[in-house]
């Protein structure tokens, strides 16, 4: 028997031990459906990007076409553009609650796939995680967006390099205004040193990976660290936008 067929009959035999359920509305899933942990409903329920948006910050233009985006010319950003896969509201706010809180970690290989559809040209790219103060990491367990790199690696065919380290900790960006973010993280973060990164052409595509973006300033400070240090092609992907 081939591999893929002995791996289809066990999932199908387990699904019968121990049903899978979606996360969402908690209905019963069938075994051949494309993911894991969410029926087809819930996944239309998410809040997915709208077009037209900036093809720069992403930002909602509300239907504008041919006018410079406010959000652009208000902030100088790094990175060349930005995506997420759905707003932070709803199932997508409980799903990212239990990716960073609940160690909720399954749900990432189905975020992996929908990425695969609305996250395009990103093969062979490569993933740069957000980094955690190691304070954090240490009382986490984890770092969330080392997950998600893992995850989107897998279905693009990416590399993942932790090419920043935080070297300062600071208080979470939660319920801080617009500028208070920007100056919550301001020289936070810095280029790993060694050799880590000097094999890397400096028009590679990088893609900086998070779990949420609300007014891009800690993604931002990250592309300013890679852009002074020289790379060219610096993009941000999030899993979703607050």
């Amino acid at each position: 028997m081939a591999p893929g067929s002995l791996k289809a009959l066990v999932g199908k035999f387990l699904d019968v031990l121990w049903p899978r359920r979606c996360f969402g509305c908690r209905c019963r899933l069938s075994g051949d459906g494309p993911l894991l942990h969410l029926c087809p409903r819930c996944v239309c329920d998410l809040d997915f990007p709208f077009a037209p948006a900036c093809p720069l910050c992403g930002w909602p233009r509300e239907g504008r076409t041919g006018d410079q985006c406010p959000n652009c010319l208000q902030n100088h950003f790094f990175f060349r553009s930005c995506c997420s896969l759905f707003a932070h509201s709803g199932l997508g706010r409980r799903m990212i609650h239990e990716i960073k809180y609940r160690q909720g970690h399954f749900l990432l290989p189905d975020l992996g796939r929908l990425s695969s559809v609305l996250f395009s040209n990103m093969a062979g790219g490569i993933l740069v995680p957000v980094p955690l103060h190691w304070r954090r990491r240490w009382k986490r367990g984890f770092n969330q967006s080392k997950l998600i790199c893992q995850a989107l690696a897998r279905e693009h065919g990416c590399s993942v390099r932790h090419l920043l380290w935080r070297r300062r900790c600071r208080r979470p960006q939660v319920g801080l205004t617009r500028a208070d973010r920007r100056r919550n993280v301001e020289g936070v973060f810095a280029l790993v040193p060694g050799v880590l990164w000097k094999n890397i052409a400096k028009d590679s595509p990088i893609y900086l990976v998070d779990d949420v973006l609300t007014t891009g300033a800690t993604m931002n400070e990250c592309a300013k660290v890679l852009t002074q240090a020289g790379f060219s092609n610096v993009h941000a992907r999030t899993l979703a936008r607050g």
